[in-house]
């Protein structure tokens, strides 16, 4: 089954994304630090990732997208953020 991990620190917003999700028929995992969610990928394989850029911790969602990239080249990378532009970002190849 095509797994996505989704990472969002607000719980809300990742409970939303996740219930759409789960809708559409996809089996779903969910993270609310980057950290978390690099040791989920550890543990599980991802075929697409949709993140925050901004999460609590040391780890962003753009090293959780580069490390999902190095580990699964084939997935998909959603990346999001209320406040940073994409010119601001250094995206993984894809991304």
């Amino acid at each position: 089954m095509f797994k996505v991990l989704v990472v969002e620190d607000d719980v809300l917003i990742r409970l939303t994304i996740v219930d759409a999700l789960h809708e559409a028929g996809f089996e779903v995992l969910e993270a609310g630090t980057a950290e978390d969610a690099i040791n989920m990928m550890n543990e599980d394989t991802i075929h697409l990732l949709f993140t925050d850029i901004q999460l609590p911790g040391k780890l962003t969602g753009i090293d959780v997208a580069h490390a999902v990239t190095k580990r699964f080249p084939d997935a998909g990378i959603i990346v999001v953020s209320g406040r940073l532009s994409p010119e601001d970002i250094a995206l993984p190849s894809g991304g």
